[in-house]
């Protein structure tokens, strides 16, 4: 399966770069807004800190933000999803045809034995046939989708594939991770603002008017208007776990910490035991993604406690209370 970073990961386009940029002028924003010098240097290293790569970049590499707003998760297995590429990224894989991207004509499989390469062949705006390499796919100039039949003469010998040809073969993101640029950046924004009010205390008004202009003299497209309608302006549903409705900076539901039980792990290791605690910050998406709409967007994208999020599976906010509230009342929990 794929075990090392994506393909490409340190090629950018001119407009991948912009977006970055721009982030990275919404982060230093945020941080001059934290007046204590040891915070501005946390919120820098945990949230804030940029990577000019489609990735994220690798150990110490981009903060949080980056790595959530931006950047799909890191997805491993005998497929060629990337290990996190940019959310914008123009190949994605789908069960079906989608509305915001246009089918490839097929697929080939250029090289002998380890040298083994997804070549994607599409039609241009101009009806032109071109071939795009597994590494050169993020040059696409429009959004495409890879369907099943794509695939289907090659299942014989993609079974046959190693750990090394998925790796270097890892070049596409899933449908539902999907989204344009700025629906990320203002993904960005929200959670930046959220971080910045729960964990470092910043005035809410003065940063996200900040923001707001920030995003609003954007020239990576003149043409587009930021914020967006998508752009959140109710207070509360930026700060609050949208589950539990406590702040993100308080227990989940603002229950007693609890107990963990100590397992034994190899010392020599990554200890990732942290993200597992029941409050800590997770990406939450309301409404579940879908491969047939867009929904990484700054209304639909917030912070919750990991024990909300884990909570919601893959439900709708409204779903998950229901069920909530069909197990309260089978237990005569209701005051």
């Amino acid at each position: 399966m794929a075990t090392g970073r994506t393909v490409s990961a340190g090629l950018l386009t001119s407009m991948d770069r912009q977006v970055l940029e721009l982030a990275g002028e919404i982060s230093k924003f945020i941080e001059q807004q934290i007046d204590d010098p040891i915070a501005k240097r946390e919120f820098r290293k945990q949230y804030g800190k940029m990577s000019q790569s489609r990735d994220a970049g690798t150990g110490v590499g981009a903060g949080k933000l980056q790595r959530d707003a931006l950047c799909t998760r890191g997805i491993q297995g005998k497929a060629p999803f990337s290990n996190r590429n940019l959310r914008w990224h123009p190949l994605v894989s789908a069960a079906q045809a989608i509305p915001f991207a246009k089918p490839i004509e097929r697929i080939e499989i250029e090289g002998q034995d380890q040298t083994q390469t997804l070549v994607f062949l599409v039609r241009d705006a101009h009806g032109k046939r071109k071939a795009y390499r597994a590494d050169q796919v993020y040059e696409l100039p429009q959004r495409y989708v890879v369907l099943p039949e794509h695939w289907q003469r090659h299942i014989e010998i993609l079974k046959m594939w190693n750990d090394v040809l998925w790796t270097q073969n890892s070049c596409i993101i899933t449908a539902y991770e999907a989204c344009y640029w700025h629906h990320a950046i203002e993904a960005y924004a929200v959670l930046g603002i959220n971080v910045a009010i729960n964990f470092f205390q910043v005035d809410f008004d003065s940063v996200a008017s900040g923001i707001a202009s920030l995003l609003a003299q954007q020239k990576i497209d003149p043409e587009l208007r930021l914020p967006s309608v998508n752009f959140p302006e109710d207070i509360t549903s930026i700060i609050n776990c949208p589950v539990c409705l406590v702040p993100i900076s308080e227990n989940a539901a603002r229950l007693p910490l609890r107990t963990r039980i100590h397992r034994w792990k190899p010392a020599w290791s990554s200890n990732k035991r942290g993200e597992g605690e029941d409050s800590s910050l997770q990406l939450t998406h309301v409404i579940p993604l879908s491969e047939h709409e867009i929904r990484h967007t700054a209304n639909n994208v917030r912070y919750g406690h990991r024990w909300c999020n884990v909570a919601m599976t893959d439900h709708s906010l409204p779903e998950t209370l229901d069920f909530m509230e069909y197990i309260v009342r089978a237990h005569g929990r209701v005051k």
